[in-house]
């Protein structure tokens, strides 16, 4: 029986909710699933079900799930919003576009709508085409973490290093401030350490992996600004930076480590073969 009492679909969405923001999506997806199943019209459970699905990697079922929750409610944005990222994550930037432009016409300074459409450029190569949008994205919706970490990757990529530089030290002060407020949270800490890993400032975003990682609990997903990602991940990226480092050995033990708990790692993988 769910923790809030009550064998009913809003009882088992409720406990789903609390294992997600914990970062336990296994047990949230029974949960979802069950309430799901408990109210075929419960559009909100699918919809946190296929957050689920996109959050493990199983881009393919939230995508199925997703069109589904959108063609029966065109107006729910969120979903539309998670069906951009869904079709991203398979590697259909056009069809994501479309999801996104959708919402952004509906609602010019949604951050989410304008990050999307910067990240299909990102994700088709497009960098001054994902730093104008980004940059349209700041002026809309104002300076969010997600809009920063994408502009200062895609400027970067662009040659414009410099601005690439100033967005990201702005994104990791706000981090900053979100560790102050959650210290005992992995997801500032490992976003931190994406920043400096960006900055190629490999030992300081050692530092903030490994704090992420004293922090995050094994076989948990977690979420923040559009990033998933578990304790394997976080250990990879530490790994990476050992490496750009020259420490090959070290690289080498750590990717070792990782396929103890996921053998399926690719960066896992690759840092064992070093």
């Amino acid at each position: 029986m769910p923790a809030f009492g009550g064998e009913d679909a809003e009882s088992y969405y409720d406990e789903g909710l609390t294992a997600s923001v914990k970062g336990d999506v296994t047990r949230a997806a029974r949960f979802f699933n069950k309430a799901a199943r408990l109210d075929k019209s419960f559009l909100a459970a699918r919809h946190q079900l296929a957050k689920c699905y996109l959050r493990v990697g199983n881009a393919e079922q939230a995508v199925a799930m997703l069109r589904d929750v959108v063609a029966a409610k065109p107006e729910l944005i969120p979903a539309k919003l998670d069906l951009g990222s869904a079709l991203l994550s398979l590697g259909y930037p056009e069809e994501a576009r479309k999801q996104f432009l959708e919402v952004a016409e509906k609602q010019p300074s949604n951050s989410r709508a304008n990050v999307g459409l910067a990240t299909v450029c990102f994700q088709e190569g497009n960098w001054d085409g994902a730093v104008t949008l980004a940059q349209e994205a700041r002026v809309k919706a104002g300076d969010h973490f997600a809009t920063l970490y994408l502009l200062g990757r895609a400027a970067r990529l662009a040659g414009a290093v410099p601005l690439s530089s100033s967005v990201l030290e702005q994104a990791d002060k706000l981090l900053e401030k979100t560790i102050e407020m959650n210290p005992e949270q992995p997801e500032g800490h490992f976003l931190r350490g994406e920043v400096a890993f960006v900055l190629e400032q490999f030992t300081k975003a050692i530092r903030y992996y490994r704090a992420a990682d004293e922090l995050a609990k094994t076989g948990r997903v977690y979420s923040a600004w559009g990033e998933f990602f578990g304790r394997s991940d976080i250990r990879a990226k530490w790994g990476l930076c050992l490496q750009h480092l020259g420490k090959t050995d070290m690289a080498r033990e750590l990717g070792r480590r990782i396929l103890k708990e996921d053998r399926k790692h690719k960066i896992g993988r690759a840092l064992a073969d070093l």
